[in-house]
């Protein structure tokens, strides 16, 4: 890549880009846009790209303008490096994404044409969010088109309110569509293609009830109607047609094969007669309406529609999607099967989604619980994230059960980088006097301390100070520590009642070195009428149980503990942060606000909501959580289905309990370096007892991993179960989750050194820590 002696923060260094690209269309002066380009891009000023206040500089306005509309256009592509021997940093971070090219049988540049065909009967929720980018990728990667239809063919179910915000949602996703369409649009081809099916003798018209059919189809018997004249068959359809009585007991069939092995060409119903309600967009003008399985191959054929991508639960149905084209003399459609998203403790049904809406619940359809598109984003998530999450999963057919914490730790990547942080603590803190300013002070300090783009904000520093009651149960008196973002200080006094930290006393240390202490700690100015009251909101799962089926009732699953709150004492500056502003809680981790503490006609303020923003790790990332964060949704240390009916059939394995974290100090100088002397020399010993080559005393045995599971307290171990032949399996925690993944280490053999001592860390019973470069010999 063409080097640049200066920053592209600075007027020296765009100037200096500016020059470079007068000349060329790239930076690497390539034909085509690289890595290179969008590496350049990022370290560019945010607005770069719209031109103002750079017009001095219209190469570069021109290239991030160009450049930006291709990261738009091929959200999922892969740019190549215009060096190939340069070490490819994005590959290797996301050296886990899906194939997505080549995928599309006979797909031609500018002919490609998707389609994304939502009921709007609910809001979309994560597996649309994946089938939409998805349609959309393809569209854009071969200039082609991408058409939203509406799948409006059952008027029970659909409300303006559902198109309107899969519209909002497809907006929030970036997905564009080309043209905007519904299937009821084509009611009237679909009627007369059905007439023609019934006249050819395709389709006949049924009157038996539903759950006789049902019983039928099961067992391969024909139906007393399929064998009716095709004048009686029409006389019916005409009926169906009027909505009269005797049209509402009837359906139309296809005339397939009831003795096929595959059930879903058992004469499937292709029309169905309702009038209980009005029709959204068409009010009573149609009593018959098609079902999917009609419609959809139909208006597909009827739309150009090339390729249309659906989920593997259709595979069934691909036979009875041709047999509908060939038999209404319609163009053929390729079909392209991924597979279906699936996450544990969620629910996706629509149905059941909008019981517990319709039940009081949840809020409504954005509900933070919700695996909804407006859900996950009011939890916090990103378009970013979502975008790379579907890269991940691409168009794999392989259906699995997946924990959340992919999907969030992939986001955590994305905010991170770009949300300010400020203090809060639980409104139980402990106060500690200092002999600070006699009157409150302020100074600028850094919003992010690696992001300079976000500024400053302004830090108020009192003499006393609210500051975390687990913080203030940890301190020892005569301790130093270290308060964030201001100094050090010593604590002289401490005062309990009651079994907790009522108030410390200690004095200012601002020249002390932070290396000197061994608790970094937030804190909160105490000044009361400035300070922000806050929620910390938590969220665990809606349901309790891990994979729901078909016939699950979700009012015998729900959680009634999946929310819990914390009341907090925030900074004062968190009272001007808008609706949905993302930002890290120190040593809490991240969050959103949900409601902001000023509101629009509000008469007496109320405390602002924060909603605690999932990273996919299993461990706070300091304070104690409320809710246990390894079995909240979106935390790795999450047993899959496979490994849950492993517990059931094996015997739930022993609990691997979080490291405990010691925050004592020792109580004295010289304690503390006479134990690090004989520390060392028990280290020092080691070698003379007993040389490193010398491998006798090793008990090494071959196993056969049959679990593996996330270890509860580091995102960067592995437990696992492995049969050595022994009474009973032996558990072992190994460093390798960042090498493979977990299937990926199911069923394997492995060498196991059967007589290591435990590491010092928190492990299962009789657990032992395998690999790692600061393993010992026994």
């Amino acid at each position: 890549m063409a080097g640049f002696s200066s920053s592209l923060k600075t007027e020296a260094g765009l100037k200096e880009l500016n020059q470079h690209l007068a000349g060329v269309s790239y930076v690497c002066g390539g034909v085509a846009a690289t890595q290179e380009d969008l590496d350049l891009l990022a370290q560019a000023p945010g607005n770069i790209d719209s031109g103002h206040g750079h017009e001095q500089f219209p190469h570069v306005c021109r290239w991030a303008r160009h450049i930006r509309d291709l990261q738009r256009n091929f959200p999922f592509r892969k740019w190549p490096r215009a060096n190939a021997k340069e070490k490819d940093t994005k590959s290797e971070k996301n050296k886990d994404q899906a194939k997505l090219e080549g995928l599309l049988p006979g797909a031609e540049v500018g002919k490609v044409c998707t389609r994304f065909p939502p009921e709007p009967s609910g809001y979309l929720h994560i597996g649309h969010a994946k089938a939409a980018m998805l349609n959309n990728h393809y569209a854009r990667h071969y200039k082609g088109k991408l058409i939203l239809r509406f799948d409006d063919t059952n008027p029970t179910k659909e409300k303006l309110e559902f198109v309107e915000n899969i519209m909002k949602d497809l907006a929030t996703l970036q997905v564009k569509p080309d043209q905007v369409s519904h299937t009821s649009d084509y009611f009237d081809q679909l009627q007369s293609a059905m007439e023609d099916l019934i006249k050819k003798g395709k389709a006949y018209v049924d009157d038996t009830d539903q759950e006789t059919m049902r019983a039928e189809r099961d067992k391969g018997t024909a139906s007393k109607s399929r064998s009716l004249p095709v004048e009686e068959n029409l006389r019916r359809w005409a009926e169906m047609l009027k909505g009269s009585e005797e049209g509402l007991k009837m359906c139309v069939r296809g005339k397939m094969d009831m003795q096929n092995n595959n059930k879903c060409l058992r004469d499937p119903v292709f029309y169905r007669c309702k009038v209980d309600l009005p029709h959204h967009r068409h009010g009573t003008k149609y009593k018959a309406y098609p079902t999917y399985d009609f419609a959809c191959p139909v208006v597909d054929a009827l739309e150009g529609v090339t390729h249309a991508l659906r989920t593997i639960e259709y595979k069934d149905r691909e036979a009875q999607y041709k047999w509908v084209l060939e038999a209404t003399g319609s163009r053929k459609v390729e079909l392209v099967e991924f597979a279906k998203t699936q996450f544990s403790y969620t629910v996706l049904s629509k149905r059941k989604l909008a019981w517990f809406v319709d039940n009081g619940h949840v809020d409504g359809w954005d509900d933070p619980r919700f695996p909804t598109v407006q859900g996950v984003m009011r939890r916090g998530m990103t378009v970013e994230g979502l975008q790379e999450f579907v890269l991940t999963q691409g168009m794999s057919k392989a259906t699995n059960m997946m924990e959340w914490d992919k999907i969030w730790a992939i986001n955590k990547q994305k905010i991170d980088p770009v949300v300010p942080r400020y203090p809060a603590v639980a409104d139980d803190a402990a106060v500690l006097h200092l002999d600070g300013p006699a009157e409150p002070a302020s100074k600028m300090e850094k919003k992010h301390p690696k992001n300079d783009e976000l500024g400053e904000r302004l830090l108020l520093q009192s003499k006393d100070i609210y500051i975390e009651q687990e913080d203030a149960a940890a301190i020892e008196e005569g301790e130093q520590v270290t308060l964030l973002h201001w100094g050090n200080a010593y604590v002289d006094k401490i005062t309990r009642a009651n079994g907790k930290v009522t108030e410390l006393k200690g004095r200012l240390n601002i020249e002390g070195n932070v290396k000197d202490t061994k608790k970094k700690i937030h804190w909160v100015p105490k000044l009361d009428q400035q300070v922000t009251p806050a929620i910390l909101r938590e969220f665990d799962h809606l349901v309790t149980k891990p994979k729901m089926e078909d016939e699950d009732d979700v009012a015998n699953l729900i959680n009634p503990t999946s929310v819990v709150d914390t009341q907090a004492i925030g900074d004062p500056l968190l009272k001007t942060l808008p609706k949905g502003f993302k930002i890290q809680l120190e040593r809490r981790g991240y969050y959103i606000v949900d409601r902001p503490f000023f509101q629009p006609g509000q008469q007496k303020p109320e405390p602002m909501v924060l909603v605690k923003i999932p990273d996919g790790k299993s461990k706070d990332m300091g304070m104690k959580s409320k809710v246990d964060p390894s079995k909240l949704q979106g935390a790795a240390g999450q047993k899959s289905e496979k490994a849950e009916k492993g517990r059931t059939d094996a015997g739930s394995p022993a609990k691997v309990e979080p490291a405990k974290v010691e925050l004592k100090e020792s109580k004295g100088k010289a304690e503390k370096e006479n134990g690090k002397a004989k520390a060392k020399a028990k280290v020092a010993a080691k070698p003379a007892e007993r040389p490193l080559d010398d491998f006798s005393r090793l008990d090494i045995k071959i196993g056969k991993i049959t679990k593996v599971w996330p270890h509860e307290s580091s995102d960067k171990l592995y437990c696992e179960e492995i049969d050595l032949g022994e009474d009973k399996p032996r558990q072992i925690a190994s460093g390798l989750r960042a090498h493979l993944k977990q299937e990926e280490m199911q069923d394997q053999l492995v060498v196991v050194l059967a007589n290591l001592k435990p590491r010092r860390r928190s492990m299962p019973p009789r657990c032992k820590h395998i690999g790692g470069p600061s393993e010992r010999s026994p």
